[in-house]
């Protein structure tokens, strides 16, 4: 019951009670009720009320005299037939008579009193509609105890704080419902939205749904190659990956075929009994991505993605997120007192940009920094910048303030390796660098701007990395001394990523005008590259169209130079050939690159396709085969012809009759794909397949690996999770009156001693 809020817990009573007595309840608004919080009214005109009465902090004794002061002379004026109350205080026998003997005649007997264990009890018995309702189904016990046993659910220290700390203030929604649906069907779920909506809330939020199924909660970190880690076959896991595009810019690990692998395994995830994958990204840097990674466009990403809309934010959910983070929030009571007027909640639940982030970190820096609490959240809804600048720009010491700035070019960094930059950065500039500066710069910003942990150095939410970009693009920080500062070839990706960026063109500026110190630093980067056996890790070819990419954004005719004179060294023996094709793609579309090298590479990289394509020839391997001949085809004028075609031709045929004799048993509907891959190339080189007169073995063939295809594709009769009946409460709160009215009586609970709702 700690979660509920007075309306979660009428809702609660009026579903509860409605299965109790056999009959449906209406819900009514406090503050114009005449005492009637639920109540039945029969054909023939008795009527039966319920009166809820939710005081987690309150005593039998207080419950008994509110309800003989506030409650009985209503209930006399009224006159039902039967009288029934639900309180969340626990009722001894002494107490039940008590407050029957004083409402008697409406309250028959002691049987129509519920206390805390009593409505327990009934819960206990219901757990289907404990399902139905999610704070209520968050508070069990058994779901708790699932959450605090982080050794066997949760392999997170991260995930063990957010998600119970979440919990306390989340107010389900549609976009959670959307979001909890595509789960339930598709077993993979990305959410998408604008910084600061509730994203990795309802993610949060997800995973705590599914941990009341025993799923384990993995929280993945780095990239998408940390899910096939830590696969347990037989084991329940829900895959958690917060920000996987990256939290201010597009980051590296896409630039590594990290796409490729992500699809894979959502196919996995999506063919495995007992495994679950949500993943949440920011909605501008999901349309960066699909501008650069096509693949992220496929069905597999779109139709598991659901949008946070700050519309399924309503002026009732608005109001009850403003509401439990007031309520929650480490505040003395007089200081919570005024967002009890509706002329302070008001404007801040129909604020155009209404953030709960924004809100809860102006209530988590409130109590050092703001008198007027409900002024300070609404001026920082009119200006976001404004909840961090006033610390970076006042609060801070330049230490710290120089720690963030070297912060922002990482992402998360071993703390030895964020202090060599950052002694770098402050010695360039002439100041105090020494380690006991350090941890005090360190120090001061832990635990409010920055986290420290075995991951490292990170910043405390996303919103401060954004206000940071701004910090370097205002021209707030030593853009020189920083570029002479940087010790990973991360630090230089980071600034020419967010100069990339909409609001990117304060850095993009200045790295412009330290075109020689930037060029340096994005060359200096390929001392870093190691060649990897997969194709999901950078190589040379793929390092060199990132910096094509950085010489097109800085228009830098030194850069794009390097790579035309790299590029040309060849031959490119033992590079990936998706990565080769790409660079060569990057290379012909370069307007800073001249044609005739864009052409030379062309046909360099085409010729060894076409040398190894006939050694996969010789060893009969139909799919890496394949494969090279539509990387071929990629390639601007790449074609292949003549005898090495006519030999793909007969491979693909002798493939698709051992397929056609295969035993069916063995072959499952992951290999649609490759099949499809198969039937395509045939029909392009004018084989259509078939059966009967006139038909020959080839015919018979590709007609037999179509019957088996159709097959594949049939949607399967059964699936992993099933849709939970969601009965969607009909009460009256659906329109913007009966919301407001339910905000109002909320409000008003943050001046009444006696009713403290939530702790």
């Amino acid at each position: 019951m700690g979660r509920l809020t007075d309306h979660d817990f009428e809702v609660v009573c009026r579903d509860l009670f409605g299965e109790i007595l056999g009959v449906p309840l209406e819900l009514f608004p406090r503050g114009r009720d005449r005492g009637i919080d639920l109540r039945h009214t029969a054909a023939d005109g008795t009527t039966t009320v319920v009166q809820c009465k939710h005081w987690l902090r309150g005593t039998q004794a207080t419950l008994t005299n509110r309800l003989v002061k506030d409650e009985l002379r209503k209930v006399v004026a009224l006159k039902p037939d039967r009288y029934l109350i639900a309180t969340s205080v626990g009722l001894t026998v002494d107490g039940k008579e008590k407050i029957r003997d004083a409402f008697t005649p409406y309250v028959r007997t002691t049987g129509d009193l519920y206390g805390l264990d009593d409505i327990v009890a009934e819960l206990r018995n219901r757990p289907e509609l404990v399902r139905r309702h999610f704070r209520l189904w968050l508070s069990s016990t058994a779901v708790l105890q699932t959450v605090l046993n982080q050794e066997k659910y949760l392999r997170s220290s991260w995930l063990a704080k957010r998600i119970p700390r979440a919990a306390e203030t989340f107010v389900p929604h549609e976009g959670f419902e959307r979001a909890r649906a595509i789960l339930d069907v598709q077993r993979v779920c990305v959410i998408s939205g604008i910084p600061g909506v509730g994203k990795t809330t309802v993610a949060l939020m997800l995973a705590a749904w599914l941990m009341g199924d025993g799923y384990e909660v993995h929280e993945i970190s780095q990239d998408a190659e940390e899910i096939t880690t830590l696969w347990r076959e037989g084991t329940p896991q829900l895959f958690l990956y917060d920000d996987f595009l990256g939290r201010t810019t597009l980051e590296s690990q896409l630039n590594k075929n990290e796409d490729a692998r992500l699809i894979d395994i959502i196919r996995a995830i999506r063919e495995a009994p007992d495994k679950a994958l949500v993943m949440t990204t920011r909605d501008y840097i999901r349309e960066h991505a699909l501008l650069k990674h096509e693949r992220l466009g496929s069905p597999d990403v779109s139709e598991a993605t659901s949008v946070v809309h700050l519309t399924d934010l309503g002026l009732g959910v608005r109001g009850r997120i403003l509401y439990n983070h007031v309520h929650r929030a480490r505040l003395p009571a007089e200081r919570k007192h005024p967002f009890a007027d509706p002329a302070v909640w008001q404007p801040i639940v129909q604020h155009r940009n209404f953030s709960p982030r924004l809100i809860e970190e102006t209530l988590r820096l409130a109590p050092v920094r703001e008198q007027d609490v409900a002024a300070a959240v609404l001026k920082n809804l009119d200006d976001p910048r404004r909840v961090w600048e006033r610390i970076v720009e006042n609060d801070l010491t330049d230490e710290a303030v120089h720690l963030l700035e070297v912060l922002f070019t990482f992402r998360t960094v071993a703390a030895d390796t964020l202090q060599e930059s950052w002694t770098w950065y402050r010695r360039a500039m002439d100041v105090e660098a020494d380690a006991r500066t350090f941890r005090r710069a360190l120090q001061v910003l832990d635990g409010t701007m920055i986290a420290v942990d075995e991951h490292g150095v990170s910043f405390h939410n996303p919103s401060i990395a954004d206000y940071l970009r701004f910090h370097l693009g205002d021209g707030r920080a030593r853009m020189r001394e920083l570029l002479g500062a940087l010790v990973d070839p991360v630090q230089i990706r980071s600034l020419t990523e967010a100069a990339g960026l909409p609001d990117g063109a304060g850095i993009l500026a200045q790295l412009r005008a330290e075109a020689d110190r930037t060029a340096d630093a994005v060359v200096e980067t390929a001392e870093f590259v190691e060649w990897s056996p997969s194709p999901g890790e950078e190589s040379e070819a793929s390092h060199l169209q990132w910096v094509l990419e950085v010489a097109e954004l800085l228009d830098s005719a030194p850069l794009a130079s390097y790579v035309a004179k790299e590029a040309g060294i060849g031959p490119w023996h033992g590079e990936h050939v998706e990565h080769l094709v790409s660079l060569v793609r990057a290379v012909d579309h370069s307007r800073l690159i001249p044609q005739e090298d864009a052409e030379r590479l062309a046909e360099e990289v085409a010729q060894g396709i076409r040398l190894d394509l006939a050694e996969r020839l010789e060893a009969d391997d139909w799919y890496g085969a394949i494969g090279l001949h539509q990387e071929l085809e990629e390639i601007p004028l790449g074609s292949l012809g003549g005898s090495l075609l006519d030999s793909l031709v007969e491979c693909a045929l002798r493939e698709v009759h051992r397929i056609a004799g295969q035993d069916r048993s063995g072959i499952d509907s992951g290999q649609v794909y490759v099949l499809d891959q198969l039937l395509e190339f045939l029909f392009e080189q004018g084989y259509e397949g078939g059966t009967g007169d006139g038909a020959d073995e080839a015919d018979e063939d590709i007609a037999a690996v179509q019957e088996l295809m159709e097959q594949l594709s049939a949607p399967p009769s059964t699936r992993r999770f099933v849709p939970r009946e969601e009965t969607a409460a009909p009460g009256p709160y659906t329109d913007e009156l009966r919301d407001r009215q339910l905000v109002a009586e909320l409000m008003k609970g943050l001046t009444d001693p006696d009713v403290t709702p939530g702790e």
